[in-house]
Protein backbone atom coordinates (compact mmCIF):
# COMPACT_ATOMS: atom_id res chain seq x y z
CA UNK A 1 0.00 0.00 0.00
CA UNK A 2 2.81 2.46 0.81
CA UNK A 3 4.10 2.01 -2.76
CA UNK A 4 0.80 3.43 -4.00
CA UNK A 5 0.87 6.61 -1.89
CA UNK A 6 3.04 8.42 -4.46
CA UNK A 7 0.62 7.45 -7.25
CA UNK A 8 -2.32 8.80 -5.30
CA UNK A 9 -0.45 12.03 -4.52
CA UNK A 10 0.21 12.54 -8.25
CA UNK A 11 -3.44 11.83 -9.03
CA UNK A 12 -4.70 14.28 -6.38
CA UNK A 13 -2.23 17.02 -7.39
CA UNK A 14 -3.09 16.43 -11.06
CA UNK A 15 -6.79 16.70 -10.28
CA UNK A 16 -6.18 19.95 -8.41
CA UNK A 17 -4.25 21.43 -11.32
CA UNK A 18 -6.93 20.33 -13.79
CA UNK A 19 -9.66 21.88 -11.63
CA UNK A 20 -7.70 25.15 -11.28
CA UNK A 21 -6.95 25.30 -15.00
CA UNK A 22 -10.55 24.75 -16.06
CA UNK A 23 -11.84 27.14 -13.38
CA UNK A 24 -9.49 29.92 -14.56
CA UNK A 25 -10.29 29.17 -18.22
CA UNK A 26 -14.05 29.31 -17.63
CA UNK A 27 -13.77 32.46 -15.53
CA UNK A 28 -11.66 34.15 -18.23
CA UNK A 29 -14.12 33.06 -20.93
CA UNK A 30 -17.05 34.46 -18.90
CA UNK A 31 -15.28 37.80 -18.41
CA UNK A 32 -14.22 37.95 -22.07
CA UNK A 33 -17.72 37.08 -23.33
CA UNK A 34 -19.71 39.38 -21.01
CA UNK A 35 -17.14 42.01 -20.06
CA UNK A 36 -16.22 45.38 -21.44
CA UNK A 37 -12.84 46.08 -23.03
CA UNK A 38 -11.03 49.25 -22.06
CA UNK A 39 -7.62 50.64 -21.19
CA UNK A 40 -6.34 51.02 -17.66
CA UNK A 41 -3.34 52.85 -16.30
CA UNK A 42 -1.01 51.07 -13.88
CA UNK A 43 -0.78 53.61 -11.05
CA UNK A 44 1.06 51.55 -8.43
CA UNK A 45 2.09 48.07 -7.34
CA UNK A 46 1.49 46.06 -4.21
CA UNK A 47 4.49 43.94 -3.31
CA UNK A 48 3.60 40.62 -1.68
CA UNK A 49 5.98 37.98 -0.41
CA UNK A 50 5.00 34.33 -0.57
CA UNK A 51 6.86 31.57 1.23
CA UNK A 52 6.63 27.91 0.26
CA UNK A 53 6.69 24.90 2.55
CA UNK A 54 10.50 24.62 2.30
CA UNK A 55 11.00 28.21 3.42
CA UNK A 56 11.85 29.65 0.02
CA UNK A 57 10.22 32.98 -0.58
CA UNK A 58 9.21 34.79 -3.74
CA UNK A 59 8.14 38.37 -4.24
CA UNK A 60 5.21 39.17 -6.51
CA UNK A 61 4.16 42.60 -7.76
CA UNK A 62 0.43 43.07 -8.26
CA UNK A 63 -0.53 46.13 -10.30
CA UNK A 64 -3.02 48.71 -9.08
CA UNK A 65 -4.92 49.97 -12.11
CA UNK A 66 -7.18 52.95 -12.66
CA UNK A 67 -9.83 53.03 -15.35
CA UNK A 68 -13.16 54.63 -16.12
CA UNK A 69 -16.04 52.21 -16.60
CA UNK A 70 -18.81 52.49 -19.19
CA UNK A 71 -20.91 54.55 -16.75
CA UNK A 72 -18.13 57.13 -16.28
CA UNK A 73 -17.15 55.86 -12.81
CA UNK A 74 -13.41 56.06 -12.20
CA UNK A 75 -12.21 52.95 -10.41
CA UNK A 76 -8.90 51.94 -8.87
CA UNK A 77 -8.38 48.25 -8.13
CA UNK A 78 -5.65 45.66 -7.59
CA UNK A 79 -5.29 43.01 -10.27
CA UNK A 80 -4.87 39.37 -9.28
CA UNK A 81 -2.09 38.81 -11.81
CA UNK A 82 1.53 39.62 -11.08
CA UNK A 83 3.36 41.96 -13.45
CA UNK A 84 6.66 43.75 -14.00
CA UNK A 85 6.84 46.67 -11.54
CA UNK A 86 8.67 48.77 -14.16
CA UNK A 87 5.38 49.14 -16.04
CA UNK A 88 4.10 51.89 -13.73
CA UNK A 89 2.19 54.69 -15.51
CA UNK A 90 1.72 52.48 -18.58
CA UNK A 91 -1.61 51.80 -20.23
CA UNK A 92 -2.71 48.17 -20.48
CA UNK A 93 -5.69 46.51 -22.14
CA UNK A 94 -8.18 45.02 -19.71
CA UNK A 95 -11.61 43.43 -19.77
CA UNK A 96 -13.83 44.09 -16.77
CA UNK A 97 -17.10 42.66 -15.60
CA UNK A 98 -19.02 44.56 -12.94
CA UNK A 99 -20.65 42.46 -10.22
CA UNK A 100 -22.48 44.67 -7.75
CA UNK A 101 -19.95 47.24 -6.58
CA UNK A 102 -16.96 45.03 -7.45
CA UNK A 103 -15.16 44.47 -10.72
CA UNK A 104 -13.67 41.27 -12.04
CA UNK A 105 -10.74 42.39 -14.14
CA UNK A 106 -8.61 40.41 -16.53
CA UNK A 107 -5.64 41.62 -18.54
CA UNK A 108 -6.65 41.45 -22.18
CA UNK A 109 -3.61 39.52 -23.39
CA UNK A 110 -3.20 36.18 -25.09
CA UNK A 111 -1.07 34.91 -22.18
CA UNK A 112 -3.62 35.60 -19.42
CA UNK A 113 -6.64 34.54 -21.48
CA UNK A 114 -5.29 31.32 -22.97
CA UNK A 115 -1.77 30.28 -21.99
CA UNK A 116 -2.00 30.78 -18.22
CA UNK A 117 -4.93 28.36 -17.75
CA UNK A 118 -3.31 25.92 -20.20
CA UNK A 119 -0.20 25.75 -18.00
CA UNK A 120 -2.40 24.39 -15.19
CA UNK A 121 -4.30 22.03 -17.48
CA UNK A 122 -1.11 20.60 -19.01
CA UNK A 123 0.45 20.25 -15.55
CA UNK A 124 -2.70 18.45 -14.38
CA UNK A 125 -2.69 16.07 -17.34
CA UNK A 126 1.00 15.28 -16.87
CA UNK A 127 0.71 14.79 -13.12
CA UNK A 128 -2.43 12.66 -13.44
CA UNK A 129 -0.80 10.66 -16.21
CA UNK A 130 2.23 9.93 -14.04
CA UNK A 131 -0.09 8.87 -11.22
CA UNK A 132 -2.09 6.59 -13.53
CA UNK A 133 1.02 4.95 -15.01
CA UNK A 134 2.50 4.49 -11.52
CA UNK A 135 -0.76 2.96 -10.31
CA UNK A 136 -1.00 0.59 -13.29
CA UNK A 137 2.62 -0.54 -12.89
CA UNK A 138 2.21 -1.25 -9.16
CA UNK A 139 -1.10 -3.13 -9.48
Amino acid sequence: MENLIGAFVFLIVGGGFLYAGYYIRNSNLRIETNGIKTKAEIVDFIKERSEDIDGYSSVYHFPIVRFTDINGIETTQKLNSSSDPKRINQLIDIIYLKKGNQYEIMMNSEFWKNYFPMIFIIGGVLSSGIGMVWLIIKI
